[in-house]
């Protein structure tokens, strides 16, 4: 090789580096550059994400929604709260028109203090016949133990008297008693009978006398009888009292949860029917997430796993939780109305499985319905 053509080569490769260099260090060549690099980070990235993660974006906040209901039908006479506010257990919501409850409550009092004075006027009546009754025995019981002593004195002094008369019947027929004697011994004995048949008299009376003091404590069964009759009426009027104020607690709707109003269906002024429903609230310390994991990867997930939310309305905060449920059944059968295939043409289409992931503790405030995204560690495979 002779020395023109080594001198023309030395000065070609010089030419041909500085021409590289300035395509390779020219803008358009460092930004394709640091695009490539760029996407082989991020397809780096989305690689390590879908090995370590189960990811998806159907996934929202959810809460207990509480409908509250009206008991009663009737008039909304005030509304307390309005969408927003927040409430606590026991304050009052609506106030529903309670006259006509009240009126009734009022004539339910007046007849259990009616009933109550009747059975205070028995109780009286029963202690005045118990207590006449006992002593009416106890001296009907004297007058006959009376009589019969009077009885067996008359009985005596008939059969004193009859001897006597028998006697002097003998000597009168001897001759040897004079009219005189005779007269006063017939009148003796039948003085005698006469006192007799009077102490029988009186026996007979005491005896009535007594078994009108035994009948007379039939009186105090009666009005005991009367008196249970008017306890048991006082009974039923109390609960008639006690549920008629059951009633009119039902005319005020009151909040049964701490939580935030969301909806009110009804102003004041306006008419309620029972069962309608008046209002929606939550509790907002009470949210989880609900994400719908696809069946081609609900496998992956377990109970206990860890997960990162990525919340749509609060980019910048850091939440996390735990999968606490994995359902049973997909999205679409969990449908109010499912989708049968009825024209008989079918697309195969990857169901989702309802997966509930309860949040950690933290200062985020989450709105039921927001969107966020799921990332929940994948399983890990068993050795």
């Amino acid at each position: 090789m002779d020395q023109k053509t080594i001198s023309r080569e030395d000065k070609v490769k010089p030419a041909m580096y500085h021409d590289w260099r300035d395509r390779l260090t020219s803008p358009r060549s460092v930004f394709a550059t640091l695009s490539l690099l760029l996407v082989l980070g991020l397809a780096g990235a989305w690689l390590i994400d879908r090995s370590h993660f189960v990811s998806t974006s159907d996934a929202r906040i959810a809460a207990d929604i509480l409908s509250v209901s009206a008991d009663v039908s009737g008039n909304i006479t005030a509304a307390y709260v309005a969408s927003g506010d927040r409430v606590r257990t026991g304050d009052l919501l609506f106030q529903i028109d309670d006259r006509e409850a009240r009126h009734l409550l009022t004539e339910f009092l007046a007849e259990e203090d009616g009933l109550a004075a009747q059975i205070q006027r028995e109780r009286t009546r029963l202690g005045l016949v118990g207590s006449r009754s006992g002593t009416q025995i106890d001296a009907s019981r004297a007058d006959v133990l009376s009589a019969q002593a009077a009885v067996e004195a008359a009985k005596a002094d008939l059969t004193a008297a009859q001897r006597d008369y028998d006697r002097e019947l003998r000597l009168r027929e001897t001759g040897l008693v004079t009219q005189n004697v005779w007269d006063q011994a017939l009148n003796k004995l039948q003085a005698a009978q006469q006192d007799l048949r009077g102490a029988e008299a009186r026996l007979s009376s005491s005896s009535a006398k007594a078994r009108e003091a035994v009948i007379s404590r039939s009186d105090a069964s009666l009005v005991e009888h009367d008196l249970n009759i008017l306890q048991a009426a006082l009974q039923r009027a109390r609960a008639q009292t006690e549920g008629q104020k059951v009633i009119i607690q039902k005319h005020q709707i009151r909040s049964p949860i701490d939580g935030i109003v969301d909806e009110i269906f009804f102003d004041a002024g306006e008419r309620t029917l029972s069962g309608f429903r008046v209002a929606l609230l939550h509790d907002p310390n009470k949210v989880w997430v609900s994400a719908n994991i696809k069946e081609t990867q609900v496998r992956h997930v377990e109970v206990g796993a860890a997960a990162k939310i990525k919340v749509d309305s609060a980019p910048d905060a850091s939440v996390t939780g735990r999968v606490a449920v994995i359902r049973d059944l997909t999205v679409a059968e969990a449908a109010l109305m499912p989708n049968p295939n009825a024209t008989g043409v079918f697309t195969k289409i990857t169901q989702r499985i309802p997966v509930r992931i309860e949040l950690d503790s933290g200062d985020t405030y989450l709105r039921p319905g927001s969107m966020v995204r799921v990332s929940i560690e994948r399983r890990k495979a068993k050795k």
